[in-house]
């Protein structure tokens, strides 16, 4: 079971661990928690330290050390720090917590830690002798020491830093861009079973109209409806529209299965078809694999770019992409590979290493990159393969064609860095198209080129061949592109998603060119030609130009247009765009039937009660129209309202309002709710029963530049919280509060880490029985403050697995714990000198939130406890 994380638990931490380091001249009396830092207790609502102890007498700083300074404080000598988790450092970067006991036989460190972590980043003789070390549960640090490591372990920090020399250790990665990762946290995994049904609806009120009858009218809706077992996924989609012969009708029903590890979707059903950009989507319904690297969003899927290096000396190592500063880094000595940079697709772009050492030493390297958006990394393929019956929909009607079957599918892998290459296939009982494709990145831009031709009646009256050429220039400030593209196409050239063979353009080209001026001007040419037999020929140039004002942005375009069919013509096109406040002013107008559109539209607040309104105009030579709307985003539905009145050529008018209405019920491992539509996934948001009767709100937001509080969903009367708008693969962290609740209870900022599957739903639960906390001052027997000390809490009355967090004293002995449970009683234990000593509280039957102890507790021997 995952526990979510508590932002106020986080909040301690960080404090206590700033309080240490602010002074490092208090160190703790003695440290028996796992993963403890010694600190000063965080500041109780209400409370203040009523006992101060008087300050040393001023010294220099050099003329005392740690033990020295300690032993003027607290008349003793510092206690050894005892075994526990604690905090590892390889070259100044932190690894995480390890099991550590600092003193015994010198020091030694888990040997999971060896095994996992420390071998991996070593080369040759060292790796081979760490590997060998890993059988035995813990490694001394004195065979770490013996293979030239340095280990030191530093108790006032309480981190063991270690140091490898470069020649010993492997290549160490420098990555420029880092995804979203979240490295090793916990997630909430999905429901076993989930299920949702999204609900939109909306009906036309007509005041007037000279076509259509006054009143209610056109009531419709569309549910989306989805079920996910184990990752099994059934959804469909389901319309309906009281204007339509048939008044219900389907979308697309299928029944979909995400292989993770591998990145291939499993579909049945009306498919979606997974196919290139190139190939066109036909309507099927049957079988497929493919595929989908969204599965894994964070994976690199292009080649990454590289750069080995070495220092010999400390240096510091200013890296510029294309002219462009990305990072300046501070490095010790040894061998690096700088990966994953900031390119720009298409471009010749430079790379500028400028090192310069400590001595003053300065070296430049420089090396050239090429990529393009469409490469895979070397070895990596990419694949899809979809057979089925075709179908079209008839009057609401799907209708499947079992007189023929459809088959299309491709298969790509990246061959080097800079080239990826494939082939793909579709036909069906007439035809069997077969192609190929190749991406080479050179250096003076990308080229993709596609050929393809029906094998049945192979030749240039079957095929199509496509070339299309895509250039960037690195200068930011140029920002110059080129784009071009031109296909062939044979009369008899064939797609699955044509009712008919042959293609009405045999012949097609186009081309763009863009540059900027600065960094508020760009301006762009472009042109083009096509022909075929039917349509006969066409051509079209123009240019445009936008310009960014401290008002808003310009933009004017002109387009001459030369047909067989047709006039010539020249079509000008104006556009606009104003921000105001949260919303913007936008206008465009074409010299093409006198066209004009003028609108303001306002984007709601964030959270649950955002309202947002848009108002404009439209008009053309044969038509006007004006309009108003409205929407507003409820807890556990969202609404429009909009108005409109167009008027026509021939005295065609109508005037109308419509009203939109969208809810969803949404149910996650036997738990029920409702909520906004959702998007793909969602979560649920519920109260343990054991922590009260709270309303909790979900995702806190504020608005830029304010600091109003606003939520994304609420729990009450109508059950749990939702949030609808999970993105499939993708980590979240979802916040939960309960405002109402007292300080100091299981419900103060919770944090979830989710990462949705597709269509899948989270049931996360809030808080617990352990809604009370204590905060009090202890002693030590001979009546002096427990300082500085860090222990542990367990139940008095029973053995227990429950693990609670460490407890800390300041110089008064204050203390503070939290997830404790109303009636019970805990003992709070610290190890001093050795001796074991502890503390007893009980807790209230009633108690919620913080219970203060007024009155000293004084520690007792443990030994002595028991035998009382």
């Amino acid at each position: 079971m995952t526990v979510p994380v508590s932002v106020s638990r986080l909040a301690i931490t960080a404090a206590l661990i700033a309080a240490f380091v602010c002074a490092p001249d208090k160190v703790m009396a003695q440290n028996v928690a796992p993963s403890s830092v010694p600190a000063t207790p965080p500041e109780v609502p209400g409370e203040r330290d009523d006992k101060v102890l008087p300050e040393p007498p001023p010294q220099e700083p050099a003329a005392q050390d740690t033990d020295a300074l300690f032993r003027q404080v607290f008349g003793r000598d510092r206690p050894a720090v005892a075994a526990g988790d604690y905090a590892v450092v390889i070259d100044t970067v932190y690894v995480g917590d390890y099991r550590i006991d600092p003193q015994t036989n010198g020091g030694s460190i888990s040997s999971d830690f060896v095994g996992q972590v420390l071998s991996p980043i070593t080369i040759g003789e060292t790796r081979e002798k760490l590997r060998s070390m890993v059988d035995d549960p813990v490694v001394s640090f004195d065979q770490l020491r013996e293979l030239g490591l340095s280990i030191e372990f530093d108790p006032a920090q309480l981190a063991l830093r270690i140091s490898i020399p470069p020649g010993q250790r492997t290549v160490r990665e420098l990555l420029l861009r880092t995804a979203g990762r979240r490295g090793a946290s916990k997630l909430v995994q999905p429901a076993d079973f989930s299920a949702l049904l999204s609900v939109r609806g909306g009906v036309d009120y007509i005041f007037d109209s000279n076509t259509l009858d006054t009143g209610l009218h056109g009531f419709g809706a569309v549910i989306d409806a989805a079920i996910n077992i184990k990752g099994f996924a059934l959804e469909g989609q389901f319309i309906y529209d009281e204007t339509r012969n048939r008044a219900w009708s389907r979308r697309d029903i299928r029944l979909t299965y995400d292989w993770i590890d591998e990145l291939i979707r499993f579909e049945a059903g009306d498919l979606s078809v997974g196919r290139r950009p190139l190939q066109d989507t036909p309507r099927m319904a049957g079988l497929a694999a493919y595929r989908e690297f969204p599965i894994n969003p964070y994976r690199q899927i292009r080649p990454v770019s590289e750069r080995g290096f070495e220092l010999s000396a400390p240096a510091r190592v200013e890296i510029l992409v294309n002219g462009v500063p990305s990072k300046t880094l501070a490095l010790d000595p040894g061998r690096y590979n700088l990966r994953d940079f900031p390119l720009v697709p298409s471009a010749a772009n430079e790379l500028e290493l400028r090192v310069r050492y400590i001595d003053g030493r300065v070296e430049t390297l420089y090396f050239s990159a090429f990529t393009d958006i469409d490469l895979l990394e070397p070895g990596l393929s990419d694949f899809a393969i979809n057979v089925g019956l075709p179908y079209r929909d008839n009057d609401g009607a799907r209708v499947y064609d079992n007189g023929n079957y459809n088959v299309l599918g491709y298969y790509r892998r990246g061959i080097t860095p800079t080239f990826t290459a494939g082939i793909n296939w579709e036909g069906d009982r007439y035809f069997d198209t077969i192609g190929a494709e190749a991406t080479w990145a050179s250096p003076f831009g990308s080229f993709l080129l596609n050929v393809a031709t029906n094998i049945r009646e192979p030749g240039p009256h079957t095929g199509r061949a496509s070339l299309q050429y895509s250039w960037r220039d690195v200068d930011p400030d140029r920002g110059r592109s080129i784009d071009a593209q031109v296909i062939l196409t044979g009369e008899d050239y064939r797609t699955l998603n044509q009712l008919f063979g042959g293609s009405l353009v045999d012949f097609s080209a186009q081309a763009r060119a863009g540059q900027a001026f600065g960094r508020s001007l760009r301006a762009q040419i472009f042109g083009g030609y096509e022909s075929g037999e039917e349509i006969g020929s066409r051509t079209f140039a123009g240019a445009s130009i936008s310009r960014q004002f401290d008002f808003g942005n310009v933009g004017l375009s002109g387009e001459y247009l030369r047909s067989a069919n047709d006039e010539d013509a020249v079509v000008v096109r104006l556009s606009l765009s104003v921000p105001i406040g949260r919303g913007a002013v936008t206008g465009n107008y074409s010299t093409r039937d006198n066209a004009a559109r003028l609108d303001y539209t306002r984007l709601g607040a964030v959270g649950v009660g955002s309202l947002g309104y848009a108002t404009g105009i439209e008009r053309r030579d044969d038509f006007n129209r004006q309009f108003a709307r409205a929407t507003y985003l409820g807890n556990r539905f969202e609404a429009s309202v909009d108005a409109s009145r167009g008027q026509g050529a021939g005295g065609r008018r109508d005037l109308r309002s419509s009203l939109s209405f969208g809810t969803a019920l949404v149910m996650a491992d036997g738990t029920f709710a409702i909520g906004r539509p959702v998007s793909n996934s969602f979560a649920i948001v519920g109260l343990n029963s054991e922590a009260g009767d709270y309303r909790l709100a979900v995702e806190p937001r504020v608005s830029f530049g304010g600091t109003e509080k606003s939520y994304n969903a609420y729990s009450g009367l109508l059950g749990p919280a939702v949030v609808p708008t999970l993105t499939p693969y993708f980590d979240r962290s979802i916040q939960v509060e309960a405002p109402g609740a007292p300080v100091g209870t299981s419900l103060g900022g919770t944090v979830f880490s989710v990462r949705p599957g597709y269509r899948t739903g989270h049931k996360l639960v809030v808080g617990s029985g352990a809604n009370a906390a204590a905060v009090g001052s202890l002693q030590l027997p001979d009546g002096a403050p427990l300082a500085f000390a860090s222990g542990t809490v367990r139940r008095a009355d029973r053995a227990s697995d429950e693990e609670f967090p460490p407890v800390f004293t300041n110089r008064t002995g204050r203390f503070f714990v939290e997830g404790l449970e109303a009636g019970e009683t805990y003992l709070l234990v610290f190890t001093i000198e050795g001796e074991i000593f502890e503390a007893q509280i009980v807790l209230p039957e009633e108690a919620i939130g913080i219970v203060r102890f007024n009155e000293l507790i004084a520690l007792a021997n443990a030994d002595t406890m028991t035998g009382d």
